[in-house]
């Protein structure tokens, strides 16, 4: 792209581009940053910006993660229609996420049957919300046995997550994936 083009980019853009391309939350600060600009006018911009998505109907939203910290995100009435595999990991709220890991943990990790019940009773009743968004979204299935339901990773969520078919295989990827996460902690501690 010629320095051209980019002189003559507006600064609503340029924002909208950077949360399109950054791909995760980002921080009034860090557009401002971008922009050479102040918060306050980011928070103009993403105003503008939230509001043309919404004219336009277009497939993507602008929510608030937080106060100063935004996201662009697949609307859910289009994220309902695509299917999963195809979408970004990001594509999946983050609160949802927390749900997600906990039952890939205790049913490749741990060996346990995973009932909704063990879900809810471990992160309070809005998991019961987000196990029946996962099973819309094709990432976990929920089949009943006996008098319970069991709910176990989908095929979508290994090839979502790229992690092995083989049972044991994404065992150990998990195991894996959380050393590396506990390790990367303890060196921001």
């Amino acid at each position: 792209m010629s320095n051209a083009l980019l002189n003559s980019l507006k600064e609503r853009d340029i924002i909208e581009a950077a949360l399109y391309l950054f791909d995760r939350p980002m921080t009034y600060t860090e557009l401002a940053e971008l922009i050479q600009s102040d918060e306050d006018n980011v928070e103009k911009l993403i105003e503008e910006i939230r509001d043309d998505h919404l004219d336009q109907k277009t497939a993507y939203t602008i929510f608030d993660v937080e106060k100063g910290v935004v996201h662009l995100k697949l609307r859910e009435e289009v994220a309902a229609r695509l299917h999963w595999p195809f979408i970004k990991r990001s594509e999946v709220p983050r609160e949802l996420l927390k749900v997600l890991s906990l039952i890939a943990f205790k049913e490749y990790v741990l060996k346990e049957e995973v009932t909704p019940g063990k879900i809810i009773k471990i992160l309070g009743k809005q998991a019961k919300d987000d196990i029946d968004s996962l099973s819309t979204m094709s990432l976990i299935n929920i089949t009943p046995r006996g008098n319970k339901n069991l709910i176990t990773i989908t095929e979508e969520f290994l090839n979502l997550f790229k992690l092995p078919l083989e049972s044991e295989k994404t065992k150990m990827a998990i195991q894996m994936g959380l050393k590396e996460y506990a390790l990367r902690q303890l060196q921001f501690d």
